[in-house]
């Protein structure tokens, strides 16, 4: 009977640190649950919100102007304007240079994104597609056969299309006579030049 008892005294030791193991065991779910997986999530979401951010007008004409390689001195902008296209919210803008050259952009006003651009005199639309010669080398060119004539003559000048392909036409009055001229953008060739008295 005696070592009976002292075999179950040498195990209660046992069982009260089995006992004590296994509250020790147990808190790794909750140091687990400490560290949760979707922790990243909101930042994805804060990223998304600051895509969610829509440009400022001002913005949107820094992004036309940066895509043109112009600067805001050089252009006089003659419309801006928030409008929707294919379900999105856009910034129209349009603006012309001193030099006859005027531009229609569209700016996605979230991502600054370039819709569409035009450039009536240097040729240009969505496709990128620029004629051989600026719309100031066609000013020069008729300028040119009107000894004395100067920019401020230039009554009509602008780009377009002609038996499918790209022109500058205008207008040049001075010394009592009207010069009309056509230009092909892509040679500089003329290939209309009249002349008439003014009325």
């Amino acid at each position: 009977m005696a070592l009976f008892l002292v075999l179950l005294a040498g195990c209660r030791p046992l069982q009260g640190e089995l006992s004590q193991a296994g509250p020790k065991d147990t808190p790794a779910p909750a140091a687990a649950e400490s560290t949760p997986a979707p922790e990243s999530a909101p930042g994805a979401e804060t990223d998304g919100g600051q895509r969610d951010t829509m440009l400022t007008e001002e913005q949107a004409r820094e992004k036309a102007l940066a895509h043109a390689g112009l600067s805001g001195g050089a252009v006089t902008f003659t419309g801006a304007g928030l409008d929707f296209e294919d379900g999105r919210k856009v910034y129209e803008l349009e603006f012309r240079t001193d030099t006859y050259v005027e531009y229609e952009y569209e700016i996605d006003a979230y991502t600054g994104e370039v819709i569409s651009y035009k450039s009536e005199a240097a040729g240009q639309e969505q496709s990128g597609v620029t004629a051989g010669i600026t719309a100031d080398e066609a000013v020069e060119l008729a300028l040119g056969k009107v000894p004395g004539a100067a920019r401020e003559d230039i009554w009509e000048f602008g780009r377009d299309e002609d038996g499918g392909r790209t022109v500058y036409e205008g207008k040049i009055v001075y010394g009592g006579f009207e010069y009309e001229f056509e230009i092909d953008a892509g040679t500089g060739t003329f290939i209309e030049w009249d002349r008439e008295a003014a009325d």
